[in-house]
């Protein structure tokens, strides 16, 4: 599918615009949900508002139960096929961390990677977000549009090679506060991780030749030196390492 041609800001990122474009007024009736609450919880002991469970099936449903990251299909109740779901919130500090309009549909990890504000928190309830994609896809919310810092060797490599291959893409501030507490996020806007993602889909799909193989592929026909330089340069979140240039937007931008 095509982008919206309809879209000419270049601050805005060219694909999923739904979150702009789709009024959620209806969901507070049709889920019972007290807009009295968008503000947060009542109770300085709680940390959502009590009609939590409400607030979550209704964004689930808006979202068509998928991740509003990845695109996964995401489940209301623990499932062993299908990945549990979960709302971030993408609200900044002037508006209410709870209105639907605010909420995005997440699976585990990839709130693993939206949520944790530092390193030092990473882990602490398992290593999900090593299982979130890198990228985010075309069809994401944008203020989620959020890349994963390179865990490995080959991921630092297979971005770089990737990068190449995308064009100028347009600048989108959609997922800058995002961005500002997501630790494992770099600073990429929304619009060129949506491009690096959809770049990767081509090589992993696209027509196979005799000199064009599958990254991964090429990954193994590098020699044994520049495989070790390239780990160097990916992230080591049990020791908070981050070298090779990728910089957590946490420490470039703090919250």
């Amino acid at each position: 599918m095509s982008e919206p041609a309809f879209i000419a800001d270049p601050d805005v990122a060219p694909y999923n615009v739904a979150y702009l474009v789709d009024d959620r007024s209806h969901l507070y009736h049709e889920y019972d949900v007290d807009r009295d609450r968008d503000h947060g919880p009542a109770a300085p002991d709680r940390d959502a508002p009590v009609d939590y469970p409400a607030r979550r099936e209704a964004i689930l449903a808006f979202y068509g139960h998928r991740c509003g990251r990845c695109g996964t299909k995401v489940a209301r109740q623990s499932d062993e096929e299908t990945s549990l779901g979960y709302v971030h919130s993408v609200a900044t500090e002037d508006e209410p961390e709870w209105a639907l309009s605010n909420l995005v549909a997440v699976c585990e990890p990839c709130y693993d990677v939206l949520s944790t504000r530092c390193c030092d928190d990473l882990g602490a309830f398992g290593d999900g977000y090593r299982e979130a994609p890198q990228f985010p896809t075309w069809t994401c919310d944008p203020r989620v549009a959020v890349e994963r810092l390179p865990l490995t060797g080959r991921e630092a490599w297979m971005r770089h090679v990737l990068a190449e291959r995308v064009d100028d893409a347009p600048s989108c501030r959609a997922n800058h506060s995002v961005v500002r507490r997501a630790c494992l996020a770099r600073s990429t806007p929304a619009a060129e991780a949506v491009a690096l993602g959809k770049a990767l889909v081509r090589d992993e799909r696209g027509a196979l030749s005799t000199s064009n193989r599958r990254l991964r592929e090429r990954w193994q026909t590098l020699s044994p030196h520049e495989r070790e330089d390239w780990e160097s340069r990916a992230v080591d979140p049990e020791t908070s390492l981050v070298t090779g240039g990728f910089e957590p937007a946490l420490e470039r931008h703090p919250v």
